[in-house]
Formats: C-alpha cells, sequence, structure tokens
C-alpha cells in the first residue's frame, strides 16, 4: 500500500495530465493505509500477539509512510504557482511558506529528527527489556500528521483555492508540526531515567585498557 501510495505521488505533476486525479488518489491509498495499520495494531491487541518485534518495526513503517509523504510533498512539485501574497485572502505569507502544500523544508528536518530521536529510545529501552509503548501525544501527534497530508491532497484534489481552505491547510500543517515537537519533548522526558541508567561495574582504572 504503501508503495502504491509513493508511486502515485511520484508521478503527480502540476499541470500534467491528470493532476488532481493523482492526488485524489495519493488521498484514498493514504486513508487505506491507515486504516489498515489500525486494523493489524487492533487485531494484534486483541489476540494478544504484541511482540518487542511488533513494538519496534510498526513504528518504523509508519515513520517511512509519514516522513516519506511530508518529504514528497515538501518538493518542487508543490511550489507555489503565484507569490504567497495572492493567495486567495490573504493568508500571511509566513503561514504557508513557497510551497502549495505549506510544508516547509525544515518541518521535514524536524519530523525526522524527532522520529530518529524516538526511535533510538524505543530500541535502546527495548535491548534493556523494557517495553517503550506509546504515549496519548503520540498517537496524537500521529493523528495530526495524517490529518495534515490528507488535508494536503484532498485540498490539491478536490477543493478550490479559497481563503478557508488555504487557512485550514496551512493551520493543520503547523498544528501538526507543534504536536511532532511536543510529543518528542515527552517522549525524551519519559525516557530520562533510561539515560541516567549507569552501569554498575565501576569505572576501568588510569592506565588500563579502555
Amino acid at each position: 500500500m504503501s508503495a502504491a501510495f509513493f508511486g502515485v505521488l511520484g508521478a503527480y505533476q502540476p499541470g500534467g495530465m491528470c493532476e488532481h486525479a493523482l492526488l485524489g488518489t495519493a488521498f484514498v491509498l493514504y486513508v487505506l493505509a491507515g486504516l489498515s495499520d489500525i486494523l493489524d495494531g487492533y487485531l494484534a491487541r486483541s489476540r494478544n500477539e504484541v511482540s518487542a518485534f511488533g513494538r519496534i518495526a510498526d513504528p518504523i513503517v509508519d515513520k517511512v509512510l509519514v516522513v516519506g509523504a511530508f518529504a514528497m510533498l515538501a518538493g518542487p512539485d508543490f511550489v507555489l504557482r503565484v507569490p504567497p501574497e495572492q493567495i486567495p485572502g490573504g493568508v500571511p505569507p509566513w503561514l504557508v511558506g513557497q510551497m502549495a502544500s505549506a510544508v516547509r523544508p525544515w518541518m521535514v528536518v524536524v519530523i525526522l529528527a524527532r522520529e530518529f530521536i524516538v526511535s533510538a529510545l524505543r530500541g535502546f529501552s527495548e535491548t534493556m527489556g523494557k517495553p517503550f509503548p506509546a504515549t496519548p501525544l503520540g498517537k496524537l501527534k500521529m493523528f495530526s500528521q495524517s490529518i495534515a497530508i490528507g488535508a494536503i491532497l484532498f485540498t490539491g484534489a478536490w477543493l478550490p483555492e479559497t481563503a478557508w481552505n488555504w487557512w485550514v491547510l496551512a493551520l493543520s500543517v503547523w498544528a501538526c508540526v507543534l504536536m511532532t515537537v511536543l510529543s518528542g519533548v515527552v517522549y525524551v522526558y519519559h525516557a530520562r531515567h533510561l539515560l541516567a541508567d549507569r552501569d554498575d561495574e565501576p569505572p576501568p582504572r588510569a592506565g588500563e585498557d579502555t
């Protein structure tokens, strides 16, 4: 499902053939990928088949889909065709930037950095035999990111460029970036005991091999 999503989104070109149909198809594929992930998680929990591998691998697959989508939406195919100040309704240029998707490259860096940090903490925790489950704020982060990606694709496929649509699009993107940062801070705070753990073995004496 994810491969099909990236394939369709990669085929999109502004002003090209079937541009709206491609964005619409990408939207449907993204929704189906999200629903299949939810169903898979529900079945695993209901059957008590949650494993350490699943706790590590499942978030990684989700991150590839989300971060990959944001990276492509910040690419040259989504550059504004008009100056930001000419956006209908006078939406502030600082809110939208230079991208028709409202996703800026620095946002992708922030999202990617957060995912690397949390994945590293989760992997470190699992190697110590300690579970590192998702927090409610982490799930809310994922939800806000999915809403932002869905809003971008849905707006590009089916909605006109009105002031209301631009505001909803831009604010959904900024909100998901804020939730990404906040959830990352919470994860690091919860993992502080892991980072503070010390080896019971005394440090080597001076002159010993290290």
